[in-house]
């Protein structure tokens, strides 16, 4: 139990002198900003580009799914990408051979040491996510309209797991490689390419990347992706889990 502490209040720490907790706060607020304000001014935005008499754009009225939809439409890309690598992060003991050695030696169950962090990552995103999510809603509420409570409860959850499944996604990819910048430019990758997944409709019932159009469907509807986003977390702790465990310890620079 010490060392689960130890290893969250080191990965706490590391957060906060890094500066990656204050960027991820950042990241997410400037989405919860700019979401509803290019949602209500988009007609405007829509008519200025066309500027001429042969092109005509009409665009309906901004309405409150509008500004929630622009806003995760945008925190589920490049938001999306920074939590990833606050995952990926977390395992960087592991890509540097001094550390390496360090803990390797020491440890008896590295998971005590890995999960921790990776679960103070889950906290620092949700929690930073949660915050632009309420000031996207409260700016909808007061420029647009009200959003109905349930709307914004599915969008939160959907996002929150869905977040969680990237990061554990680029959790694995680090355990896999320890190489922090190919993990990084590897999960970047895979987490632009995944939404494509649902044009396969024959599965897109279970498809996790149906949880970014949440705000389209109910709760309800969410059962399957979330189910399907939660046994790929769980694979991949796992799977990161023993593949760190079997891995011999680094020597090379």
């Amino acid at each position: 139990m010490n060392l689960v502490l130890a290893s969250a209040s080191v990965e706490l720490r590391r957060l906060t002198r890094s500066g990656l907790l204050i960027g991820l706060l950042a990241v997410f607020a400037f989405f919860g900003l700019s979401g509803p304000a290019l949602a209500l001014y988009m007609p405007e935005i829509l008519g200025a580009a066309a500027g001429t008499e042969q092109l005509t754009i009409e665009a309906a009225d901004a309405t409150p799914k509008d500004g929630l939809a622009l806003f995760n439409q945008s925190a589920m890309q490049l938001g999306l990408i920074l939590a990833v690598a606050v995952a990926i992060t977390s395992l960087t003991w592991d890509a540097r051979p001094g550390s390496s050695i360090f803990y390797r030696t020491r440890v008896r169950h590295l998971a005590r040491l890995t999960v921790p962090r990776l679960a103070i990552g889950w906290i620092a995103v949700i929690a930073s996510y949660t915050v632009a999510l309420l000031l996207a809603a409260g700016l909808t509420a007061l420029f647009i309209g009200q959003i109905e409570t349930g709307l914004l409860v599915t969008v939160g959850i959907a996002s929150a797991v869905y977040l969680v499944m990237a990061m554990s996604i680029g959790y694995l990819i680090m355990a896999l490689t320890r190489r922090t910048a190919a993990a990084i430019a590897t999960a970047t990758v895979l987490m632009l390419m995944l939404p494509l997944l649902s044009s396969i409709d024959a599965h897109a019932i279970w498809i996790p990347t149906t949880l970014l159009a949440a705000s389209e469907l109910g709760l309800t509807d969410l059962a399957a992706p979330l189910l399907s986003a939660v046994i790929v977390t769980a694979g991949c702790i796992f799977t990161a889990g023993y593949v760190t465990r079997r891995k011999i310890l680094r020597r090379d620079a």
